[in-house]
């Protein structure tokens, strides 16, 4: 009888060690995906950064390009022409602005849920 529940816990040992070695593998798979999540994301945080500062510079050639240009006019037509172009030309910079920050934002969310979910395997794992 005691050889029957000897090799009953050995095999259930065994399986309990294939099941440790399955979780330690999930947890090093999510560690190395976590590892390149943050990477990527710290990628296109840097490129939205630049993107940015490349929109913000582009506006503001843009708007000084128009601010020298209604020097050049004289009359009152050109003069309201010349500052609605500067108003089209800032709401456009400031919608492509928008679009980054709200990359910039969502790549943060994706950084986010990969801890959840490093967090809960690790949780998996302690149980």
């Amino acid at each position: 009888m005691s050889k029957k529940l000897t090799e009953l816990k050995d095999r259930f040992h065994k399986q309990l060690d294939g099941a440790k070695a399955k979780v330690e593998n999930v947890k090093e798979n999510t560690k190395a995906s976590l590892n390149e999540a943050k990477v990527k994301m710290q990628q296109k945080k840097t490129e939205s950064k630049n993107s940015l500062t490349e929109l913000q510079e582009k506006a503001k050639v843009k708007k000084e390009e128009v601010l020298s240009s209604l020097e050049e006019f004289n009359q009152e037509r050109n003069t309201k022409r010349a500052i609605r172009r500067a108003k089209h030309a800032e709401e456009y910079a400031l919608s492509a602005i928008a679009l980054v920050d709200a990359a910039i934002q969502e790549a943060d969310y994706a950084i986010a849920e990969s801890i959840v979910a490093a967090a809960e395997a690790e949780a998996f794992i302690a149980q």
